[in-house]
């Protein structure tokens, strides 16, 4: 199990009293709910840059194709 480390943030009243809300309807810890949200922003921003590079293959992929179209043609005809 990774070890805890304890730490000190400062952050807006409004998301206060939405971390308190959560932390209350889901019966967890306020620790436990951060927590919760931060692996959760983490595998979001590994999805963003998972897709940013597929498309980027995506379109290099569509270059490639129309490149090599006229031999392409050529070799069905």
């Amino acid at each position: 199990m990774p070890q805890k480390v304890k730490l000190t943030v400062s952050i807006d009243q409004d998301l206060v009293e939405t971390l308190d809300e959560m932390s209350r309807k889901s019966k967890k810890p306020r620790s436990r709910v951060v927590q919760e949200a931060l692996r959760l922003w983490r595998r979001k921003h590994v999805h963003d840059k998972l897709a940013e590079g597929y498309r980027a293959m995506t379109e290099d992929d569509r270059e490639s194709a129309e490149r090599h179209l006229p031999a392409f043609r050529e070799i069905l005809k």
